[in-house]
């Protein structure tokens, strides 16, 4: 079958190679997916550098967002053959999306609707998972609550965005550049913050009358983290989602008893199934209703995972990028 491996570690055009390799077989609980999209994120980009969390052991086929077919099954598993799923790869194992064929485990994989088109769902369990958990689950976003998302035209980022207006928040947006910023007013944010431009922090409490923001999506870290902190408002929620930036960063507990505010971890992997499903359901409903969708900012060809790699590990894209298998 064919595949992109990461072969050596290091930018995504010296690291990554097609390559023809074997078809993978399902171990006990998990299943195996005739990949038909999948979704490009900064974790490739990370692995493709040898700097993420989870380092197979080389060579590797990257890749954690999917959505296609269940094509065979493990010992234990609960879905069938010939079912339509998305959801996140064994990645971790070496066995990613970007492959003919992607392995999986059973309780990484979700329903997925026959309306639903195969790259919008590629592109939708691990940023909107990952939004309902945050906003929701963890933050405890109240209907008319102040909501700054950072990298706001991300894949989680813009996720956070237009659930938290479907969810009833005022949000503010801060992204790099007008084509970013056009592109978070289209999801339905309230204020657009250039963070190019102006100083954050100076906007979001001119914007707020001095309150600050009472949620804080974070998938960046940095100095955006340090930022957001600075207008952060009484009794607010920092959500620590990622750090695309490449840097973790910590508050100052001094901070944090000044203003009341709350440093918050959001990690969707700490949560099972049964609880997962529920959120994916309750997503699902907001997505039938026209609520949220995913951003999918451009689909690519098998052919061209390594430019579009390079895209985003030059901070070039916004959105997600999809690659068919067709």
């Amino acid at each position: 079958m064919r595949a992109w491996q990461i072969l050596r570690h290091g930018e995504p055009a010296d690291a990554i190679a097609r390559v023809e390799c074997a078809v993978p077989e399902p171990g006990p609980g998990e299943i195996r997916v005739k990949v038909e999209a999948a979704a490009l994120g900064l974790p490739d980009v990370f692995m493709c550098r040898g700097s993420y969390a989870f380092r197979p052991e080389l060579p590797f086929t990257p890749g954690q967002e999917v959505s296609g077919t269940v094509s065979a099954v493990g010992e234990g598993a609960s879905v069938s053959v010939g079912a339509r799923v998305m959801g996140v790869t064994a990645f971790f194992r070496g066995y990613g999306g970007l492959a003919d064929e992607a392995l999986a485990l059973d309780a990484s994989m979700y329903r997925l609707p026959e309306a639903m088109d195969a790259a919008e769902a590629a592109a939708f369990v691990i940023p909107y998972h990952t939004a309902y958990l945050g906003l929701l689950t963890r933050g405890r976003l109240l209907p008319g609550e102040t909501l700054l998302v950072l990298g706001a035209a991300g894949g989680s980022g813009s996720a956070a965005v237009s659930l938290g207006h479907a969810l009833g928040a005022r949000v503010i947006a801060a992204a790099g550049g007008s084509n970013k910023t056009e592109l978070c007013r289209g999801l339905g944010a309230d204020l657009v913050i250039d963070h190019r431009s102006v100083d954050l922090a100076d906007a979001v409490r001119e914007a707020t009358d001095g309150r600050g923001a009472d949620v804080i999506f974070d998938p960046v870290g940095g100095s955006a983290f340090d930022q957001a902190l600075d207008c952060i408002a009484n009794e607010g929620r920092l959500l620590c989602i990622g750090y695309a930036s490449g840097e973790w960063r910590d508050a100052s507990t001094r901070l944090l008893v000044a203003k009341n505010a709350s440093v918050v971890g959001v990690f969707v992997g700490a949560y099972r199934k049964p609880f997962l499903s529920d959120v994916h359901e309750a997503l699902l409903e907001h997505s039938n209703a026209g609520r949220i969708r995913s951003l999918v900012s451009r689909q690519v060809a098998f052919d061209d995972v390594s430019d579009a790699l390079s895209e985003l590990a030059e901070r070039r894209a916004s959105g997600k990028i999809v690659v068919s298998m067709e």
